[in-house]
């Protein structure tokens, strides 16, 4: 049985997977973007004018090593940790 997150994230038995090519991106119950591509880049000016935020302030996207599809993105602090996000099902008792 697959489990989906918003079609990006497709959850197999206790790994995670590309929604588009099947990429294996590892246990679900692990940090998934460190086994993705991220790309960085300040939020000055990323969205247009009310984005004026300075360049310590980045927009991070993470995508599948494969296919190349955008699987999340968040903003962050420069150097700060990835948000540690992690698909949860009903069956572990984590969400509905």
């Amino acid at each position: 049985m697959s489990e989906s997150a918003a079609g990006t994230l497709d959850l197999r038995g206790t790994n995670l997977h590309c929604g588009r090519c099947g990429y294996d991106l590892g246990p679900a119950a692990a940090g998934w973007k460190n086994r993705a591509l991220v790309r960085e880049r300040p939020m000055a000016g990323a969205g247009g004018a009310p984005y004026s935020s300075g360049a310590h302030v980045l927009l991070r996207t993470f995508l599948c090593p494969s296919c190349g599809r955008q699987l999340a993105a968040e903003t962050a602090m420069k150097d700060a940790p990835f948000l540690d996000d992690r698909l949860h099902t009903g069956s572990a008792g984590g969400g509905p």
